[in-house]
């Protein structure tokens, strides 16, 4: 089951960990891992190229089945609120359709 836990500070989302792999082997783990992986990645990538946030000013960390990030406290915006919204609206989606594969957790930083 892919984990996922989204960091919120202050009622401002600020980051997320993606963890474990949905059902390596099984269809449709396979096709929840990929989703959430263009999901998470895509918030990754617009956090660096919509919002301006640096690489340096963000602390990332991907490995096998993981991706870690967060940004600093002082770059939460409008912006950034609006790109963490959207991975969350599909994430939501999936984790609606497929609960066996993947679990999301909100915890406070």
């Amino acid at each position: 089951m892919t984990e996922i836990t989204i960091f919120v500070h202050n009622k401002a989302y600020v980051g997320f960990i993606a963890n474990q792999h949905a059902g390596e082997g099984d269809p449709i783990g396979e096709m929840v891992c990929h989703g959430v992986s263009a999901l998470t990645l895509t918030c990754a990538m617009s956090l660096s190229q919509i919002a301006t946030i640096s690489e340096e000013e963000m602390s990332a960390e991907q490995a096998e089945a993981y991706l870690s990030l967060r940004i600093p406290y002082d770059r939460v915006d409008e912006t950034t609120e609006i790109l963490f919204r959207s991975m969350i609206v599909g994430l939501r989606a999936i984790e609606s359709e497929y609960d066996q594969y993947l679990k999301i957790e909100t915890q406070e930083v």
